[in-house]
This record gives structure tokens, C-alpha cells and sequence, in this order.
């Protein structure tokens, strides 16, 4: 669970003020301009890999996050029971924001259990803003630890020959407390077309902080899919089961375009609406407003997914007008995912900054 402070006084955990030394705490300016315009802000802070297990060897972990507006930051972990302890953070340029990096090594050493980390902005005017949560060390000296995947899916299903087309699910470890995501893994994506025995390796991605995978491109041949973890040291392989996707061979179909994508007003505040318009357009006969149903997706700074936010039905003349509250920066866009009649198409994508006062 992540907890958010935003303060103009020093920080206190418990009773205890978390007095940070000079040698814990790094500085950089921003810009005069981003420092005097707003708040200081500390958001998206990951750990990689989550959870983290030690079977024996030394296992490194990297803690990031993202801030606006800061002169200088600060960053802390303490094991179940423990003090807090600084960690060096390093600082590098990430769009409109600085992104921070610190990095440990877990041994056998270290105590198991919740770990608690404290990320701080700190601002001009002992302005502050926090972000604070929790991860798992789980440390094991003797057996492998077992993994699974579940829910793998390859969709859709039958699919169109050169259309769009993607799998996805989800790598567990066994942990003390039961099954959970195994984040920062990769895992292989296979697939064995239809009359072969061999499977083939296609693609592989590394798995978020929930242990959740995916990989996506156009289809081409029918056949069965599955996904690999190759395990590691202390720890098992995982096999999904099996998947097969028949693909078929569509008829011609016309040209489809979007244009006039925005979304507005921009920069937005958090939590506020922004508009989002354009116009779907086919080819027939020349170039004509077209009615349909369009997704709105959104891909926040920082990530390569893009999350599908909302379906969006054009008028006659194919105008697309809809809202959506923004609580991220990143770049937004329409995809219409085609028909039997014409072809599917995004639209260019805008980038919306979201500030907080």
C-alpha cells in the first residue's frame, strides 16, 4: 500500500523525526522555472524485482522514482523491525520530470518479511511531498522455490490474417505467505504452427511488480502458443499451458484514417477532465466520415504499455468527442481496431502534462 505525505515541516515517522544526514541526501536542480511553478511532486516509485528472493546468492535491487519540482530528494528502507537507512539516489533527465535511481544488495543476511521505503521531495519553502510503501525480502537457504504461470491468453481468437494480436499472463512464486507476482522476470513467448513439432521461440517481456507479462504483434500462421519461465538459481522453471489461435485470411478490405486528434487543455490539473476529439475517416469513393466505435488509450510517462481507458461511438460524420479524468502525465490516442469493410488505424498521439497545486 503506498501512502502520500505533502508537508512544509520535516517529516516524522513514529515518534522519531527522520533526520537525514548529508552524505543520505542528493540535490539537483530541476530547472528555476519548474522549481518556482510548482509544488514539489514524488510519484512512481518501483522496486525491481519485487518480490525479492535470496536463495544464496546476493540478490541487487533498484528502487526508482520520478519527481517535479524538487531542489533535492531523499530515499529510505528499513527491514521488519530495523531503523531507516539511507541509500544513495542518482539522478537522470525523464521528460518533464527527473527520475531518481538508488540501488542494494540482499544476502542471506538480511532480515525477511515487509520492508517499509520513504521517498521525499523536498521544494523550495520546506515545501516537501512523500511517497511511502512496502515490498517483500524473502530469503531462502535450502529448497528451490516453485513458480507457475497463469492465465495465459492469446487473443483474439480467430484472428485476421496481419492484424494486430497479443498474449498475456501472469508468473507467481510461492512465497511465505502464499502465492504472489514475481515482478522483473522474463518470460519466453513460444509458438509451434499448425502441422510442425517444433516450438519457436517469438518474443519474451519482463514482468511488472504483479508478475504480469505481455507481448503483442500481427498475426501471420495459425498455430499454439504457450509461455516459459527458464527459472533461475533456487529457483523453478513455470510452463502456461497452451493456447491454440487459428488465423484466417480476410477479405480486401479499404483504408481508414483518424485525424484531428487532441486532447485539451494541456498542461491539466490532477484529477481534472481532459477533451478528447477528432474524426474517423474510410476510403470509398474518396475520403468520408465513417460511424464506429473507437477505443481511448493512454500510456503514462515512463511505461511502453498503453491502457485501454474508454470505448467512444462516432456521430454520422464520423466526429469523436469524449472526456476522461487525467491523473498521470503521458500520451493519449484513438485506435479504431477496423471492421470486415475497412482496415484498423490509430490516430497520431498528444502528450498532456499533469500538474498539482
Amino acid at each position: 500500500m503506498l501512502q502520500r505525505t505533502r508537508a512544509a515541516v520535516a517529516l516524522t515517522v513514529g515518534v522519531g523525526a527522520l533526520a537525514l544526514a548529508p552524505s543520505a541526501m542528493a540535490a539537483t536542480t530541476v530547472s528555476s522555472v519548474a522549481a518556482t511553478a510548482a509544488d514539489p511532486v514524488v510519484s512512481s516509485v518501483k522496486i525491481d524485482p519485487e518480490p525479492i528472493v535470496v536463495t544464496g546468492s546476493p540478490v541487487g535491487a533498484e528502487f526508482t522514482f520520478t519527481t517535479s519540482g524538487a531542489g533535492k530528494v531523499d530515499f529510505k528502507i528499513k527491514a521488519p523491525g530495523g531503523d531507516w537507512t539511507p541509500l544513495e539516489v542518482k539522478p537522470a533527465p525523464h521528460g518533464l520530470e527527473s527520475k531518481w535511481t538508488a540501488t542494494r544488495t540482499f544476502d542471506t543476511k538480511d532480515r525477511e518479511g515487509r520492508w517499509s521505503y520513504i521517498a521525499v521531495a523536498h521544494g523550495e519553502d520546506g515545501k516537501e511531498d512523500t511517497e511511502s510503501g512496502r515490498f517483500t525480502v524473502d530469503v531462502r537457504r535450502h529448497r528451490s522455490l516453485d513458480t507457475r504461470i497463469t492465465g495465459f491468453d492469446a487473443r483474439p481468437e480467430p484472428v485476421r490474417k496481419g492484424a494486430e494480436f497479443g498474449v498475456h499472463g501472469r508468473l507467481l512464486i510461492e512465497g511465505r505467505h502464499g502465492w504472489q507476482g514475481y515482478g522483473g522476470r522474463t518470460v519466453d513467448i513460444l509458438f509451434r504452427a499448425d502441422g510442425s513439432s517444433r516450438w519457436e521461440k517469438v518474443g519474451s517481456d519482463r514482468t511488472d511488480r504483479f508478475g504480469r507479462f505481455s507481448e503483442s504483434g500481427t498475426a501471420e500462421r495459425s498455430g499454439t502458443w504457450r509461455a516459459v519461465f527458464g527459472g533461475g538459481r533456487g529457483v523453478d522453471r513455470a510452463f502456461s499451458g497452451t493456447d491454440h489461435v487459428r488465423v484466417v485470411t480476410p477479405p480486401r478490405r479499404e483504408d481508414s484514417r483518424i485525424v484531428g486528434f487532441n486532447a485539451s487543455p494541456e498542461p491539466v490539473r490532477h484529477g481534472r477532465y481532459l477533451t478528447f476529439t477528432g474524426g474517423l475517416q474510410v476510403e470509398h469513393s474518396g475520403w468520408k466520415g465513417y460511424r464506429a466505435e473507437v477505443g481511448l488509450y493512454f500510456k503514462p510517462t515512463g511505461s511502453s504499455r498503453w491502457q485501454h481507458v474508454k470505448n467512444v461511438s462516432t456521430d454520422r460524420s464520423g466526429h469523436l468527442r469524449t472526456k476522461a479524468k487525467a491523473y498521470r502525465s503521458g500520451h493519449w490516442k484513438f485506435v479504431f481496431d477496423g471492421n470486415d469493410d475497412f482496415r484498423p488505424v490509430s490516430s497520431g498521439s498528444d502528450y498532456v502534462r499533469v500538474i498539482r497545486h
